[in-house]
């Protein structure tokens, strides 16, 4: 369908437009705009308890600001009517038409009971599946409801679950207030349910706790789910141990001295797993030969290179035991403002090792594990750490926004940020990835503004670090930027969360939008968002088969000899229709480049306004065609059919002659089916409705145009000539049979042209050898 000018210029004006003086909400909220949405619920949890109306009485504007502060929450807590608000605006109805809030009591003590705690993952809809899904992490989850007696009796319970498990499992909760249908999916019917997953569990693989829910009995059952990675060590084996591990945490646990309890011992064997083997002592000899002082140590850190050097372990419980551990063990290299631009300096001149950065302030043991076990996950990699807050210029300047936050300096330069998950399976991945997609940088405002005023080719992502979908797509990007030179073809993306303005100028209209930059030309992707279909659009775009027409060039259209057919698309580039067809003109294009005769191009009716309206044009898209026989623009097609690929490539083969001979059923049983054949006859039977068949159309044209002579190339519609075709017994489309006689035929079937002429021949000769052979 066209898009009248005048029209989709007011449609534009409407969309844009956002009522003057409104709040912004992400401010209100006092929150960043790549905020997820815990942070949202914090931050507006926050403000009720103390902007509440309820708690404020003398204030009389207090129910007025109070529910600004509701409706931002309401607003930003969706993904759809976030992404909504992040283009256009709040253009809802009135905030006083009819809005409700809750009392104060709810928000104080039944507004997500665990969305302020540090360690407590609170999962939604959106991100629960891809988070149970993790190869390296057990996860136990809560399902509460905030209306729950029996919920909030359980929380300090469930809170010191998840501050003594701190680093060995994954401690989450659901707000099934909040995300029922998540809950009503999973089978949850009753409050609080604990569900425990197992590593690479999938979602319908949690087992649900059914003891009792005190923290004795629920600490028994996440140990028995902990696999145990403690060896015994005997005088005998220890020597061969030492050759498997260079760091050992060694439990002295033989008659004389006072071994600490097993549990404790399975939590730091399971939170240390792949950082320091885990080992328990009986033998006293062994226990003096590896530490004199054994009996007054109940753990001790070895070390292979430094073995006459022994650490010992002290602490009260776990945690303090597990912190103690972190900090003998070698944490990475602590990069200031000065460091980082060195570093990015000497990876521009040509150092070849890429870095992996956390940007972080403070510290957890989460964290603290994440940074001591990746050097030797990325062994090609260095790992640093940048204080944000002894470096806050640094951050500020690359957009450091929220904590922990993981970046790579790749080889060349380019500086990307990683926006997925925290968890270390995710962050390997990230940063394998992206140090190999060194043509993919991020991009700001000053950035963009000098790649529009150069000539180069780029493939820009315009996206939102919280929307679910432009996170898919980021890793497929990375892998299609490989595929490009940077010479050829460059990457960026663009958060829109950080340069709203400038997503705003550009029309940017939905997450993710992925534009090709090509000089003065723009077109948007709208194939699959993959690497596969990255890669395709791009090489479509810069090896096009379409011809691009302006002001100077149209006169090869005007000067049309008669033995050429041209189509021609006229567009604007702000145009989404348009936009969507060019990709289909482009895939048109190189399906048809099999007939020189066929041209197909376009023109920019924005570029060449004036060329435009000397041809009348007055709505986009408008497709002509100027056909075979005339010259120039004497003659011209309209063409008003839709434009889907299989439509507009049947349209075209009309108009196309072909060496192909159509037959009906009296031609067919005249021609082909007449007893012994002077020449033998290649059959293509096909339904007009087939869009396979309409593709291969053109393969099955150069087929009849190489073998022309040798054999005669025709073709059947089935649906025309239904009985015909049930008397062959075709049944699948298209079909293609080469006859040597009425009674001898063979199926081709293969697809490729090539392959069919090669086939063809091999037959034709194998039977024309045959029957010399039989005459002699």
């Amino acid at each position: 369908m066209k898009i009248n000018i005048y029209m989709l210029t007011i449609a534009i004006w409407c969309l844009c437009y956002v009522r003057s003086g409104e709040p912004d909400f992400y401010e209100l909220l006092g929150i960043s705009r790549d905020a997820n949405i815990q942070e949202i619920r914090k931050a507006f949890k926050k403000i009720a308890v103390k902007m509440h109306p309820d708690k404020n009485t003398d204030d009389p504007k207090a129910h007025e600001n109070f529910l600004k502060f509701t409706r931002a929450y309401e607003v930003l807590k969706e993904p759809e009517t976030r992404k909504h608000y992040d283009l256009y605006g709040d253009t809802g109805s009135d905030l006083n038409d009819e809005k409700h809030y809750h009392s104060y009591s709810y928000y104080k003590n039944d507004f997500g009971i665990y969305d302020d705690d540090p360690i407590i993952v609170t999962l939604s809809r959106s991100d629960y599946e891809v988070n149970i899904l993790d190869d390296a992490q057990m996860w136990f989850v809560n399902f509460y409801s905030p209306q729950c007696h029996h919920c909030h009796e359980l929380a300090p319970t469930w809170r010191k679950i998840a501050k003594e498990f701190q680093g060995t499992i994954r401690i989450a909760a659901v707000n099934c207030e909040d995300d029922w249908s998540l809950c009503y999916q999973l089978g949850i019917s009753s409050y609080p349910t604990l569900m425990f997953y197992e590593k690479q569990a999938n979602l319908q693989e949690g087992e649900r706790y059914k003891g009792y829910r005190n923290f004795e009995e629920i600490e028994n059952f996440i140990l028995t789910k902990i696999p145990s990675k403690i060896t015994i060590l005997t005088p005998e084996t220890w020597q061969q141990k030492q050759n498997e591990h260079s760091q050992w945490l060694l439990f002295m646990c033989s008659e004389n001295t006072d071994c600490i309890e097993s549990k404790t011992q399975i939590k730091l064997a399971a939170a240390l797993e792949g950082l320091v083997a885990a080992g328990v002592i009986l033998d006293d000899n062994l226990a003096e030969k590896i530490d004199k002082t054994f009996k007054d140590n109940r753990i001790i850190y070895w070390k292979k290179e430094d073995s006459n050097s022994i650490k010992k372990i002290d602490g009260s419980d776990f945690i303090e035991l597990m912190e103690n551990i972190l900090n003998l063990l070698p944490g990475p290299q602590l990069i200031d403002e000065v460091h980082f631009k060195e570093i990015r300096n000497h990876l521009r001149e040509g150092a070849t090792t890429p870095w992996l950065l956390c940007f972080h302030v403070g510290s957890a043991t989460d964290l603290d594990l994440q940074l001591k076990h990746l050097p030797s996950l990325l062994t090609n990699i260095n790992v640093g750490l940048v204080h944000c807050a002894q470096s806050s210029s640094l951050c500020s300047e690359l957009h450091i926004s929220r904590y922990p936050v993981w970046g790579t300096l790749k080889v060349g330069g380019a500086f990307e940020i990683h926006h997925g998950r925290d968890v270390m399976h995710d962050i390997v991945s990230f940063a394998r990835d992206s140090v190999r997609s060194t043509n993919l940088r991020a991009l700001t405002p000053d950035d963009f503004e000098q790649i529009r005023r150069e000539d180069g080719i780029w493939f820009i992502d315009w996206f939102a670090p919280w929307c679910p979908p432009c996170k898919k797509l980021l890793p497929e990007l990375r892998r299609a930027s490989q595929h490009f030179d940077k010479n050829t073809v460059q990457f960026g993306t663009i958060d829109c969360t950080l340069h709203r303005s400038l997503c705003t100028r550009e029309g940017i209209s939905a997450y993710p939008t992925t534009i090709l930059y090509n000089g003065s030309k723009i077109e948007r992707f709208h194939g699959v968002p993959n690497e596969d279909g990255i890669v395709g659009f791009i090489e479509d775009a810069i090896n096009s088969k379409v011809i691009s027409l302006d002001d100077s060039s149209f006169v090869q259209l005007m000067r049309k000899p008669v033995d050429e057919i041209w189509f021609v698309d006229f567009f604007a580039p702000w145009c989404g229709p348009c936009q969507k067809l060019s990709l289909i003109w482009r895939k048109l294009a190189k399906q048809m480049s099999e007939f020189p005769q066929l041209k197909m191009a376009q023109i920019d009716c924005v570029s060449n306004a004036a060329l435009c309206s000397s041809q009348n044009i007055r709505a986009y898209p408008t497709l002509r065609l100027f056909p075979l026989g005339s010259k120039g623009l004497n003659s011209v097609i309209f063409y008003t059919g839709n434009w889907e690929l299989v439509t507009l490539k049947r349209w075209l083969l009309s108009l196309i002659p072909s060496n192909v001979r159509e037959l009906n059923e009296n031609e067919f049983k005249q021609e082909v089916l007449r007893g012994k054949l002077k020449k033998p006859w290649l059959v293509d039977f096909f339904a007009p409705w087939c869009g396979h068949c309409t593709h291969f159309d053109p393969e099955f044209r150069e087929v009849a145009k190489e073998l022309e002579g040798y054999v005669n190339c025709g073709k059947v519609d089935c649906q025309a000539e239904n009985n015909l075709c049930q008397s062959l017994h075709i049944n699948a489309y298209p079909s293609v049979f080469l006859f040597i006689s009425d009674s001898l035929k063979y199926e081709i079937s293969v697809r490729n042209t090539d392959e069919i002429i090669k086939k063809v021949t091999l037959l034709v000769d194998h039977y024309t050898n045959k029957e010399s052979h039989d005459e002699l």
